[in-house]
């Protein structure tokens, strides 16, 4: 039996999706794509601006308010980033898939109770308990 090489994810080529932003302005998937990758590329001021493109595009989204979130956060840009990670816990109230929901509302108030008192303290949102 042979070993199977590696198969390493691709790691998206920055210049590749800032020219698939520019060709394609308004497709929020791609701006979505492009804030992610630039905020795993540790560059937070363009992932905020690619968010919060993304959000004016399609504002009942959570997914752009969190990662906005995610950005404001990185910059310590504390009280911006409480409220787009509250936008984002209000917005999943929107989505059809309850699971993801789920989630990604502990995650923002995770982020968001974190950020106002130093630890995620989620046992109200996941256990019931206060």
């Amino acid at each position: 039996m042979r070993d199977q090489p590696s198969q390493e994810p691709a790691v998206p080529d920055l210049a590749e999706l800032e020219a698939d932003v520019e060709r394609r302005p308004d497709d929020v998937d791609a701006l979505l794509r492009l804030g992610w990758a630039q905020y795993g590329a540790d560059h937070p001021l363009p992932a905020e601006q690619a968010f919060e493109r993304a959000a004016a595009l399609r504002p009942d989204d959570p997914e752009p308010s969190f990662g906005l979130g995610l950005a404001l956060k990185r910059q310590v840009k504390k009280e911006p980033a409480i409220r787009a990670f509250r936008r984002a816990a209000d917005l999943t109230q929107g989505l059809s898939d309850r699971a993801r929901a789920s989630i990604l509302r502990r995650l923002a108030l995770g982020h968001i109770n974190y950020l106002e008192r130093g630890e995620w303290d989620l046992e109200r949102e996941v256990w019931g308990r206060a």
